[in-house]
This record gives structure tokens, C-alpha cells and sequence, in this order.
């Protein structure tokens, strides 16, 4: 299980880099249509999921660390929000037309709460178990970041949720929902020392990618 745990993980993090590339070179590597960047921010988000990954396979199987983390695998996974949430954004900026002042308010303050909601639950017990401001930062930063990928997925399935990219918008959506739950079970089991490779928690991580890789494919079979 432990050999598993810590290698699964980057092989199903390629295969959504590949369909996030199988995707790319569909618009072209020109970035002359501003959907080129936006795929190009997409693979750019997944390579650094892959060497996050990988880099926590080679801490644990290669170097001995149990558990590394915070580690340069952070660096990798903490990196990759800012240019899947720019492919977003890029995405549905064309169409923000369509969203109601109303529907963007709804979302911003339905994202706003569990964000709050978030950082209640895991502050007490970080900080119950006295650990560095680069832990307690590093167990805040995952679920927030996630829970803000969260809001720009859902304002896209507001736009093309009846239309052709429904599906693959609705699957990126749902892929989003694990990782944050994956997040906040990940934070609260490593701050309170019960978290092990190969906990059940990983099974969201994993589906993540999976309805990644499926969201991408379904993807380009629409475009």
C-alpha cells in the first residue's frame, strides 16, 4: 500500500497532463486565439501537480522522508493554482456576459463561507498542536486555494452547463469538490498526527485527477 500510495498518484497526475496537452495541441502552440493560453495555463497547472507528486513519491520511496511537508512537493502544488485559476478565468471571460450580477454574488458569497468555514475548523486544531507559521500557512493555503478554483469551475457551469461543454465543465466542477475535500482532511490529519501514505483520504486526490483527465478528453471530443 505504501508503494502504491506513493506512486499511483504521479502516474494518474500524467495522464491528465496528457489529456490537458492532447487539448493544447488542438488550439495550436501559437497563442494567436486566446484559448491556446488558456490550455497552455491548463497543462502548465497539471505539470506542476505531476512534480508535486513526484516529488513526494521520490521524498517517501527514495529518500526515506515518512511524510515530506511541508516540502519543495508544496512548492510545486501551491504553484500550479495561479495558472489553472488564470485558465479559468480566461475561459468563461468571454462568455461573463451571460452571468447575472445576482448568480456571481450568489457564488462569491456561498465561496466566501466555507472558506471562513475552513479556516475555523482547521485553525483550532493547528493550532492546538503548536506547530510553525510555515505549516499552519501551508494547511490553510490548500483548502482556500481550492475552494477559489471552486468558484470560478462553478460560474463556468453557470454559463455552459446547457450547452456542449456542460459535461466536461461539470466534471472539472465535481474534480474540484474532492480536491478541497481532500484538502481539509489532508490538513486536519497531518495537524493532528494521524495521517499515513496510503490513508483513505487519497482516494479523493485520485478521483481528482481522474475526473480531470475525463473532463479534458470529453473536452476536445466537443470542441
Amino acid at each position: 500500500m505504501n508503494i502504491f500510495s506513493n506512486t499511483f498518484p504521479p502516474f494518474i497526475a500524467a495522464v491528465a497532463l496528457a489529456t490537458a496537452l492532447i487539448a493544447l495541441r488542438r488550439y495550436g502552440y501559437s497563442f494567436k486565439t486566446p484559448f491556446s493560453f488558456v490550455w497552455f495555463c491548463f497543462a502548465l497547472g497539471l505539470a506542476l501537480w505531476f512534480l508535486g507528486e513526484l516529488s513526494w513519491g521520490v521524498y517517501t520511496l527514495v529518500l526515506g522522508v515518512e511524510i515530506p511537508y511541508p516540502s519543495i512537493a508544496d512548492v510545486f502544488w501551491l504553484s500550479a493554482y495561479a495558472p489553472i485559476y488564470i485558465a479559468l478565468l480566461l475561459y468563461i471571460k468571454p462568455f461573463k456576459m451571460v452571468l447575472s450580477k445576482k448568480s456571481v454574488g450568489a457564488v462569491a458569497l456561498i465561496i466566501a463561507v466555507l472558506c471562513a468555514l475552513v479556516a475555523l475548523f482547521l485553525i483550532g486544531p493547528i493550532l492546538s498542536t503548536s506547530k510553525d507559521s510555515l505549516t499552519l500557512a501551508t494547511d490553510l493555503a490548500y483548502p482556500i486555494l481550492d475552494l477559489i478554483l471552486l468558484s470560478a469551475a462553478i460560474l463556468g457551469l453557470l454559463i455552459f452547463f446547457k450547452g456542449t461543454l456542460g459535461r466536461s465543465w461539470l466534471l472539472i466542477s465535481v474534480a474540484l469538490v474532492f480536491d478541497a475535500v481532500a484538502a481539509v482532511l489532508f490538513s486536519y490529519t497531518t495537524s493532528q498526527g494521524t495521517y499515513y501514505n496510503g490513508h483513505p483520504l487519497e482516494l479523493f486526490y485520485h478521483w481528482g485527477y481522474i475526473l480531470y483527465a475525463l473532463a479534458f478528453y470529453v473536452h476536445t471530443k466537443e470542441l
